[in-house]
């Protein structure tokens, strides 16, 4: 492919000359910054190539609710390691063969390989193309909502691959947690439970006859469970008198055949089930009666209907008494959620001064459970902070290892995870910019006293 500018347009062109269309638009629309756009634009050949040699055409592949396959993905990272010109002077079948399983060497390893970072911001470009060439070039021309919501879970897990399939330097930075502050967080729980008439509508704008299941499975959400997990859940992993909640894997429960969009426990489709992810958590008791409600009112219900219980033990069912089968389902309530979540303002950044180009917080499933996980921290510190009777910030004492100990058994991580360092760091961040922020404030008031002492003086 060539690159040119013609007036304000930045063209990616075919070898034949013509257009190529969602790369200039892409292109032309999103960067402004020469730099970004050229990466970007190399990032796209790369894809380009990719597609010709492994006769992948994202149109037709649309038609049938797929986008790339994890294996496709993941070829498409070892190709990122590769220099620009080396890989538009291969042929499709060496293309086709470096990028299969019998390639050799791991891609990073080669002489000439280039650096994981650049690797890496390679394949973040192409997930965002392919984001942004869904909301542009798909979704508006599906009718249907459900085969739109398919679509979008296909394309951001793809999305999701892409961006964490290679591990440059700048990975797993405490700025990647997406977390809303602890006064929106608690604002959007408290909307939840008092008022889900609000919040939880169809797309003709009604309360959802689901009302009391999306309730239930936002708050646990908010508990910190994974988006994937919550059509997990047995019956019995419930505990309302205790009020817990057991996490374990239950794929041996579903009569249906697994698939990619099944919702599964983490690391549940592997060979070995990540015990970390394991575990019986405590849930809040407003989380408790949520479910409990849904249960005894929506779930009953829904169970009567039919002359045979067709649920297999899972707690959350559809309309039509059986599992969640698809996560997408899970993706597309979520998406309603926070388009009504920013109608009703609870989503408005107002003067937060890291997002000043921004208008409404980002909102989807992980959001909540990354808040979960930054309240988790920060209220177990203050709990730690009054035992030891210490008034030492967390930037001062760290993360006190039994504190680490209790988010990983929560949040269902590895004994080895530095995800509590991650969102420790992400708190040491926001409090230093806020220490900054009341310093910045009181010289200001301290200069305006001053000036205000001289006008008196003065008369003035």
């Amino acid at each position: 492919m060539r690159q040119a500018v013609a007036r304000k347009n930045y063209l990616m062109l075919h070898e034949d000359g013509a257009i190529h269309y969602p790369f200039s638009k892409f292109l032309t629309d999103m960067f402004s910054n020469p730099n970004s756009r050229e990466l970007a634009a190399q990032s796209l050949r790369i894809l380009d190539r990719f597609s010709k040699a492994h006769r992948i055409e994202l149109a037709l592949r649309a038609i049938e609710g797929r986008c790339l396959t994890y294996d496709e993905a993941k070829n498409l990272g070892a190709l990122c390691y590769r220099p620009l010109p080396e890989i538009e002077s291969m042929g499709d079948k060496k293309i086709v063969l470096i990028t299969s399983a019998k390639a050799g060497k791991a891609p990073k390893d080669l002489p000439d390989a280039i650096e994981p970072n650049t690797a890496s911001k390679r394949m973040h470009y192409i997930a965002k193309y392919l984001k942004t060439y869904l909301d542009v070039m798909l979704l508006p021309h599906i009718r249907s909502s459900a085969v739109r919501e398919e679509l979008k879970y296909e394309y951001d897990k793809t999305c999701h691959q892409l961006r964490t399939s290679i591990s440059g330097t700048k990975q797993n930075h405490h700025h990647n947690i997406k977390s809303l502050p602890t006064s929106k967080f608690l604002g959007i729980i408290e909307a939840v439970v008092i008022r889900p008439e609000d919040l939880f509508l169809n797309e003709s704008g009604k309360v959802s006859r689901t009302i009391l299941r999306d309730r239930a499975m936002t708050l646990l959400s908010c508990e910190g469970l994974r988006p994937g997990m919550l059509g997990n859940i047995a019956r019995a992993d419930f505990r309302p008198k205790s009020g817990h909640l057991v996490i374990i894997d239950n794929r041996a429960k579903r009569t249906e055949k697994i698939t990619t969009g099944t919702p599964l426990l983490k690391m549940g489709d592997t060979t070995q089930v990540n015990n970390a992810s394991e575990t019986m958590i405590q849930l809040w008791p407003f989380t408790v009666k949520a479910i409990q409600e849904y249960i005894d009112i929506e779930r009953s219900a829904v169970l009567m209907k039919r002359l045979k219980n067709n649920s297999d033990g899972f707690l959350f069912l559809n309309s039509k008494g059986q599992s969640v089968k698809h996560r997408a389902s899970i993706s597309g309530m979520f998406n309603r959620l926070g388009l009504q979540l920013t109608e009703q303002g609870l989503l408005d950044i107002g003067d937060d001064p890291y997002f000043l180009n921004k208008k409404q917080y980002d909102f989807y499933g992980y959001v909540l459970r990354h808040s979960a996980a930054s309240f988790f921290l920060a209220h177990k510190t203050v709990e730690y902070a009054k035992e030891h009777d210490t008034a030492r910030p967390i930037q001062y004492m760290g993360v006190p290892d039994r504190i680490k100990d209790e988010m990983k058994h929560r949040f269902g991580w590895t004994k080895e995870s530095n995800m509590p360092e991650l969102y420790a760091a992400r708190a040491l961040s926001d409090n230093g910019n806020i220490i900054l922020m009341e310093f910045n404030q009181r010289l200001l008031n301290a200069v305006r006293a001053k000036n205000q002492s001289k006008d008196v003086k003065n008369g003035i």
